[in-house]
């Protein structure tokens, strides 16, 4: 795939339009909103915009998502620092010692800090995807059915590993999600599976009112489990916010550090902020000359949390764009969109669709500049978001959420769909089975099944899978995860009393 300047300046052009720019700071204060308020999440701002996406040109609706997606991870951070109560999951490290410096009277310095360090990790991360996304598509031009099949399994093998308490739990969610993903007629041969007696399953479950039951009405339902209080957040000394050029420049290894260690485990499918601002955080106090201040309230231990969950955005789409594998929830939701606009992720949108993917490109850089702008100089007045009445904003989502499904294709019954699977969702959440299986079964079932299937078709076996060397060493790697997992999970229960 070449490189041209032609398309590069399509891209930046369509980014560069007023509409599409008002369209990208609305969709970063919007999804910045959402990341402030603990228990709401970038996954649920992505999921509850993407229906009135629907008439948008696929490069202002994919940009549009893509800077929720940035604000989303971002706003997390000033709740985690205000009040210890992490906006998204991603933020969980962030509190460590942004709310100790809060308690000392720090916490502006905190939060311009932390966005100053979300920028970071949002452009290193951003320079990867632009760098590496063109060769691994280039490279995924080598795959044939037997590829296909063995990196969705790959994938979904790597998600059950790591995600969930125990392997069993993970294994059930994907194979729930698999067999949602068998309703309807099989684009295979034709043949109608599981309808039910019912047209309104013909086509299946639809890709939109699942992700968003899954993810959107389960959250509302467990937020209205825990109760309808509110937190009330103190910015009357909140202090100066933009950070200091001494705070920036001490930490240019951390931003650099942090920013590719976010970047490569985003890569991995469903790992996700959280474990990557561990991580970072981790190798920072351990890189640090003053490890004992961590925790009790450095500015070093903020950066390095902030720049690796935000770098996770940037890794993420990077497997989505290429490969079509979600990198995380929110990326499953994009490739949804993508799928919504009659765009196919993987290596035929680099061919057919070039200035779709640089739009992409440029919505993360042109994002991440409006976050850092909007979150550094309105920093008093978001932190007043969290105040808002759960009894006001949830039944507010819901309306916004079921509003959306139903102007799609104009079904009640995409309604009925979407409120089943949040019930089915909150249900997994509430016994502690990940989410993150299912959707990647739900994904990636139908592709597995079909390239399995068009091989033996077309060969009457399916060995090609195993005599293939970037086939075979797809499931090699996958029964690695697959025994790695079970031998820590194993020890864990030894080592446990």
């Amino acid at each position: 795939m070449s490189f041209d300047i032609n398309v590069v300046l399509e891209g930046l052009n369509l980014v560069l339009q007023p509409w599409t720019l008002v369209m990208i700071v609305l969709g970063v204060l919007g999804g910045i909103m959402i990341g402030v308020i603990p228990g709401l999440t970038a996954t649920m701002a992505v999921a509850l915009l993407i229906p009135f996406t629907f008439n948008m040109p696929a490069e202002v609706a994919m940009a549009l998502l893509v800077v929720v997606y940035v604000g989303g991870i971002s706003g997390g951070c000033m709740t985690a620092i205000l009040i210890r109560m992490p906006g998204t999951p991603a933020s969980v490290a962030t509190l460590l010692d942004g709310f100790p410096m809060t308690q000392q009277g720090k916490g502006g310095t905190a939060i311009g800090n932390a966005v100053v360090a979300s920028f970071f990790g949002t452009v290193i991360s951003g320079i990867f995807l632009v760098i590496s996304a063109p060769f691994l598509a280039e490279f995924a031009l080598k795959f044939f059915y037997a590829e296909y099949a063995s990196v969705c399994i790959f994938a979904l093998c790597a998600v059950v590993s790591i995600t969930g308490s125990t392997l069993t739990r993970g294994a059930v969610t994907a194979l729930f999600g698999l067999l949602a993903a068998t309703f309807g007629i099989s684009e295979v041969d034709g043949l109608i599976r599981f309808d039910l007696g019912t047209e309104k399953l013909l086509g299946g479950f639809g890709l939109m009112p699942v992700l968003i039951g899954l993810f959107a009405v389960s959250q509302m339902m467990q937020e209205a489990a825990k109760g309808l209080t509110t937190t009330k957040a103190d910015v009357s000394k909140l202090g100066r916010v933009l950070p200091t050029l001494n705070d920036i420049r001490a930490n240019i290894i951390n931003y650099f550090r942090s920013g590719i260690i976010g970047t490569f485990i985003g890569i991995l499918p469903a790992v996700g902020g959280a474990p990557a601002a561990l991580i970072s955080y981790s190798q920072a106090k351990s890189a640090s000359k003053t490890p004992e201040k961590f925790g009790k309230g450095i500015v070093d231990g903020v950066i390095a949390a902030e720049t690796a969950n935000n770098a996770t955005i940037g890794g993420a789409l990077i497997i989505a764009l290429t490969l079509g594998i979600p990198g995380d929830p929110v990326t499953a939701i994009l490739i949804g969109g993508l799928m919504i606009h009659g765009l196919q992720p993987g290596p035929q949108l680099f061919m057919n669709n070039p200035e779709v993917v640089y739009g992409i490109y440029f919505s993360v850089f042109f994002g991440s500049l409006a976050m850092m702008c909007i979150m550094l100089f309105a920093a008093k007045p978001l932190s007043r978001v969290v105040e808002v009445p759960k009894n006001i904003l949830l039944p507010l989502l819901f309306v916004v959420a079921a509003t959306g499904i139903y102007s799609m294709n104009s079904r009640v019954f995409d309604v009925f769909t979407m409120c089943c699977f949040g019930v089915l969702g909150y249900v997994f959440d509430r016994y502690r089975y990940p989410l993150a299986p299912f959707i990647l079964g739900y994904l990636l079932g139908p592709l597995v099944e079909g390239n399995i299937r068009q091989l033996v078709e077309m060969q009457g076996h399916a060995w090609d899978m195993l005599t293939r060397p970037i086939s075979a060493t797809f499931l090699v790697f996958a029964a690695l995860f697959l025994g790695f997992s079970l031998y820590r999970h194993r020890t864990k229960k030894e080592e446990s009393p």
